[in-house]
């Protein structure tokens, strides 16, 4: 079965007007969609006041803390300060987060605003001073109360970004003979991220390629878990740890490829992985509270999944594949209690701001998703 998952990103696109860099004018572009508050059109050229322009999206977890944030920066400094927060998301999910969270920030929906601002991650910051200068294009992790204050007063700002080292790990392995060549190294900053297992028409796979990939992404991968929610990994001496691997076997050599990367790993990366039947105390389980209200069997001919945050649209999946959108939303292992044995059609549209809309959505289905309230074995995976 071929399964397509669809994960959606915000990209930047590029024309003729330029992407906007620190120190540049802001041209006179109006926001004219702006959904709460006056929602009057809003020209950021001709503001007359320090204006912070935040991008964001209901489907993007780290987004929701860092508007409280916001809102707390606008609450404090009033009408010295400007901020307006931007979505390319759906008009429905926009207005159903205002209305759950009765913000005062002003929202406004557009995508045409690409033309100039150049960003691939969300949530991403831009601040403005009164004279229409960008000052700065940060994250909002970056901002603090003094920042703003030294921002409003026209002083200089300086935002200093810490990023997570990985450790020098001095890796480098070759071996290459008459059944297989492979390479595992440490982190290779002149390749591109890639995280790939070529795979045969009988679905084994047949080689893998893996650069610049945390111990998480590379596990993950090659153990064949749910999700990384699945390990068991000592976070503070792996965690910053990236690596690249790549293997491939001759023709005609019959070992399991993924068997014999687990090996390679365990003999030189300077760990060691074991899958473990585990009594694991937080985790969730995924049991039927209305056997009647059950999906029937999907009678759909391909498999699909669309994964955008609090939304997600499953053709013909199975029970694990549910199990790995919950928990890449929990960040908890989920154990699956339904014994459900077929294949069926999902869609579910919750949101972040509301937790309990997610069972909300379950139940449409006879589903409930639980805290577990005492241990319970699971498989995980084993990382010393």
């Amino acid at each position: 079965m071929n399964k397509i998952i669809i994960i959606y990103l915000l990209f930047a696109t590029t024309n003729g007007f330029g992407q906007l860099k620190i120190g540049d004018k802001v041209p006179q572009y109006i926001f004219k969609d702006v959904l709460n508050g006056d929602k009057k059109p809003f020209d950021i050229s001709n503001q007359g006041k320090p204006l912070i322009l935040e991008f964001w999206a209901t489907w993007c977890g780290p987004c929701l803390p860092a508007m409280k944030d916001l809102e707390q920066y606008q609450n404090k400094f009033g009408n010295q300060l400007e901020i307006l927060t931007i979505s390319s998301d759906k008009v429905n999910n926009l207005l159903r987060y205002i209305d759950n969270t009765k913000t005062n920030l002003k929202i406004a929906c557009d995508s045409n605003h690409k033309e100039f601002f150049d960003y691939r991650e969300i949530p991403h910051t831009v601040l403005i001073d009164k004279n229409g200068i960008i000052k700065a294009i940060t994250t909002p992790k970056q901002l603090t109360e003094k920042i703003i204050a030294d921002f409003i007063a026209g002083n200089e700002i300086e935002l200093i970004k810490q990023k997570d080292q990985p450790t020098n790990l001095n890796l480098f392995k070759e071996v290459k003979n008459e059944f297989y060549h492979y390479t595992l190294t440490d982190e290779n900053k002149n390749l591109s991220f890639k995280n790939e297992i070529k795979r045969n028409e009988k679905n084994e796979p047949v080689s893998l390629e893996f650069n610049n990939v945390s111990i998480y992404r590379l596990l993950t991968d090659i153990y064949e878990l749910t999700t990384a929610a699945r390990l068991d990994v000592n976070f503070d001496s792996l965690s910053v740890n990236k690596y690249c691997f790549k293997l491939e076997h001759s023709a005609g050599y019959t070992k399991n490829l993924l068997e014999n990367a687990k090996e390679i790993l365990n003999e030189n990366s300077g760990f060691k992985a074991c899958l473990q039947e585990k009594n694991i105390d937080s985790l969730y389980t995924l049991q039927i509270l209305d056997s009647s209200k059950l999906p029937g069997i999907s009678q759909n001919e391909k498999n699909s999944i669309i994964s955008i945050g609090p939304y997600f649209k499953g053709i013909k999946i199975t029970s694990n594949e549910l199990i790995w959108y919950l928990e890449n939303q929990t960040y908890l292992p989920v154990k699956d209690k339904t014994g459900i044995d077929f294949v069926f059609d999902m869609e579910l549209n919750w949101s972040y701001e509301n937790p309990k809309t997610l069972n909300e959505e379950l139940k449409k289905y006879g589903l409930i998703l639980k805290k577990s309230d005492v241990p319970e074995k699971i498989v995980m995976l084993e990382i010393r």
